[in-house]
């Protein structure tokens, strides 16, 4: 009996690694025109102080140092975080009001027949001419502050939120009425991602007009926060430590905004905007 052996099968060799594909290192244009851009107010800033024959004329550098001696005495930290609470507790009272009121007047034509006019008429009227009646009312503590807050915040809400529900296809909520769905279900499946963009974008012009409402409204009541140092530092010339308040305002509205853009761009990707 003659037993056949087979050849041995060749051993595979094993596939070269796939080479590493290096990411460029290369700032793209757009990122480079960004950070130019930002450069270019600092700089005209600070060489306009240096030039200029007057005491009262700092640059970004003198603001810098006098907000690293403000942080060391504590006095900015404690001034940060009265007006953070004011902010945060206002802007979310006035948002989430904004938010109901809009649905119900973009979604009920009754609702819109009836708060119309009260909406318009109040987003019209000047509110900084508001803050004293508010104040005598309500009296110089914190809860007078917020319904400031709030008030600011309340509108840009509240009118972009009714419109983004008002522009939802009617097919959308008809199809939703055809498989029994609640009016809770259809606000949270239809109408509050059909209005997102707009609701987005109504936030983001309530977090600017609710900064200056922070600051209006210490100046108007019991003077406490970054307002109280912008007030106290200006009348004593201190231009230095008068300034590092505005620009910490201003650093939180751009990042806010900023996060609110990026927020926007992960809740709506459907939504691409494109300059050309």
């Amino acid at each position: 009996m003659t037993h056949t052996v087979g050849a041995a099968l060749p051993t595979p060799t094993p596939a070269p690694p796939a080479p590493k594909v290096r990411r460029s290192a290369r700032v793209s244009p757009q990122r480079l025109i960004w950070f130019l851009g930002l450069l270019i107010v600092p700089v005209a800033w600070e060489l306009y102080a240096a030039f200029a024959d007057s005491p009262l004329i700092v640059g970004p550098l003198a603001v810098l140092e006098a907000g690293v001696e403000m942080a060391r005495d504590g006095e900015l930290t404690t001034a940060i975080w009265q007006s953070a609470s004011v902010f945060v507790v206002g802007m979310a009272m006035g948002t989430a009001l904004g938010l109901l009121v809009g649905i119900l007047v973009g979604r009920f034509r009754s609702m819109d027949v009836m708060l119309d006019p009260y909406i318009s008429a109040l987003f019209a009227t000047p509110l900084v001419a508001v803050i004293p009646i508010l104040v005598v009312a309500l009296g110089f503590g914190f809860f007078a502050k917020v319904v400031i807050v709030a008030m600011f915040a309340f509108f840009p809400v509240t009118i972009n939120t009714a419109a983004g529900v008002r522009g939802v296809p009617r097919d959308l909520d008809e199809l939703a009425r055809s498989f029994c769905s609640t009016e809770l279900q259809a606000w949270r499946d239809i109408l509050i991602p059909g209005a997102l963009p707009f609701i987005v974008t109504g936030i983001r012009l309530a977090v600017g007009r609710s900064l200056i409402a922070v600051v209006v409204a210490e100046f108007s009541t019991a003077v406490t926060g970054l307002g109280f140092l912008i007030l106290v530092n200006s009348r004593r010339f201190n231009m230095a430590e008068s300034l590092v308040p505005v620009v910490i305002l201003m650093i939180t509205g751009f990042v806010l905004y900023t996060a609110l853009k990026s927020v926007e761009t992960r809740l709506a990707p459907w939504i691409v905007r494109t300059a050309e």
